[in-house]
């Protein structure tokens, strides 16, 4: 680090988040972003880019909205000072790219004034990102050799065009127009005083490489009241020029099979993302609602009897895949070595909780074709091993009795049972997605177990919809959340075939498909 009068500080880093969707960030600022000290963000830098700080991370918002200025230029920039002359890494983030109408240059100046060290990552620009979201090439060497970036208004506090776009319509290339969608109408007569045809082609691209982007691809003359009738607005992008009418015939951004909707995720903190990423690809957008928390379970003298005897074990069976990564988690402190686990069996209730068990390299032997408690006993029956067998499942608090039950009447086992962890409901309150929830809905909730249906029944109040908030309906991932569901009242909508998130994805793409 610098220092400054004998003091060591920190540094600055301006970093571009991209136009919105988190994967356009590059690798570099991501990377800064998760080992900063302080975060200073604008709106326009996606939310998402803030999830999994660590709790010492101070995040402070200086977003600015037309009308709203959460804090003054001048005031970001003494923030900036202050917490590197502190001796902490900030990061400034911001959206797009922080050069392209981002005021870096201004806090930069501020920066080399005050001697504060200082790196500017950039990032990728919202024209670039919504004409390649939307189809739309920005050149082509026979209908568009250059290309103009403009402001449709430069600073929010002004009220009047700076920018004499009667002029930029003699130098013909393709203009790409941000903030301009308060000034619309009179940028529009500007182009067209300045020569432009009415026949020019001309797009906007509202909530550009997000999931609920819209666009309109028309021409100059028209632009006004197809943006008024698609009920275009602000971020958007407004693109004039020849090249804008090659736009491709393939939607790929939109064509997606989820493209457009909401999807509640309700799995623990840190179970999220692979639902999560299985549905963005879809298209959909995703909001987390984590209903349940999973704790470690603290009775360790039960854990350390089950492992003294975990060798004379004839199966071990697991029930879900927080068992399975719980118990070992906990192996791993007890032993040193795979290999003191045993030459047991292994059953498992489904494919995810066998994906946890073989990582260790571990062969599951059995899973049955319905993730039930009832289908794995009978299948574990059916292989005739069981009588006066010992057995251990391995269980949360909320595990079902039937599975012991059956093992121990159908096929005469000797079960123990170690409940490795518990699940808790989750404080809706706290679910980052919650308000957002209660705002605007969704199109569906998915609940992927009897845990986290009973959390959303228990707390319903505290996720009241507002009015005219999409109404969602439910998805299950299996018969025993359904039956809790339908138990409480709540319609079933969709039921994955099995237990797995690939299936739930599937059934969700059918149904909206209809």
């Amino acid at each position: 680090m610098a220092t400054l009068d004998n003091q060591q500080i920190g540094k600055v880093f301006l970093i571009g988040a991209g136009p919105g969707d988190v994967g356009l960030i590059t690798v570099k600022g991501l990377s800064l972003i998760q080992k900063c000290d302080v975060l200073v963000f604008d709106h326009l830098a996606n939310s998402e880019l803030r999830k999994g700080l660590s709790e010492s991370c101070e995040q402070i918002d200086v977003g600015k909205s037309p009308g709203r200025h959460t804090m003054t230029q001048e005031e970001i920039g003494k923030i900036l000072v202050e917490k590197a002359k502190g001796g902490k890494s900030v990061v400034r983030l911001k959206g797009g790219d922080p050069f392209v109408f981002g005021r870096c240059a201004e806090e930069m100046m501020v920066l080399d004034e005050k001697e504060i060290p200082y790196e500017i990552v950039p990032g990728v620009t919202a024209a670039l990102a919504c004409a390649a979201y939307s189809g739309i090439p920005l050149s082509h060497r026979e209908y568009g050799s250059s290309i103009s970036f403009l402001t449709g208004h430069e600073d929010l506090e002004k009220e009047s065009l700076r920018v004499d776009f009667a002029k930029f319509a003699e130098v013909g290339g393709t203009l790409c127009i941000y903030m301009g969608m308060g000034k619309l109408k009179e940028i529009t007569q500007k182009l067209l005083v300045g020569g432009l045809s009415p026949e020019k082609p001309a797009a906007i691209v509202s909530q550009g490489t997000l999931a609920n982007q819209q666009k309109v691809i028309t021409n100059l003359g028209n632009l006004v009241e197809d943006a008024k009738r698609e009920m275009l607005e602000a971020p958007a992008i407004i693109f004039v020029g020849n090249s804008v009418g090659l736009s491709g015939k393939n939607n790929w951004f939109e064509q997606r099979p989820l493209f457009g909707r909401r999807i509640v995720v309700t799995r623990p903190v840190g179970q999220v993302s692979r639902l999560k990423v299985l549905l963005e690809e879809k298209g959909a957008e995703v909001l987390e609602l984590p209903l349940i928390k999973i704790l470690p379970q603290e009775d360790r003298n039960l854990i350390a009897e089950s492992f003294a005897g975990i060798a004379t074990y004839e199966w071990v069976v697991f029930t879900s895949a927080n068992g399975a990564s719980e118990f070992f988690d906990v192996f791993f402190k007890a032993f040193g070595d795979i290999r003191s686990f045993g030459p047991m069996r292994i059953a498992c209730v489904g494919e995810a909780t066998a994906d946890v068990v073989r990582k260790f390299n571990l062969e599951v032997e059995l899973i049955p074709k319905r993730s039930s408690a009832e289908d794995l006993a009978q299948e574990l029956v059916a292989t005739d091993s069981l009588d006066s067998a010992n057995v251990l499942v391995v269980t949360g608090n909320r595990n079902r009795e039937v599975l012991i039950g059956l093992l121990e009447t159908l096929g005469h086992a000797i079960v123990d049972t170690l409940p490795i962890y518990q699940t808790d409901f989750a404080d809706v309150i706290d679910a980052p997605d919650r308000d957002d929830f209660v705002n605007s809905g969704a199109d569906a909730i998915v609940f992927a177990s009897s845990s986290a249906a009973l959390s959303f029944i228990e707390q319903e109040e505290d996720l009241k919809l507002d009015k005219g908030a999409r109404l969602p309906i439910h998805a299950s991932l299996g018969p025993q959340t359904t039956q809790t569901l339908k138990e409480n009242k709540l319609s079933v909508d969709i039921e994955s075939e099995e237990a797995t998130l690939a299936s739930m994805l599937k059934a969700l793409i059918d149904y909206f498909s209809k």
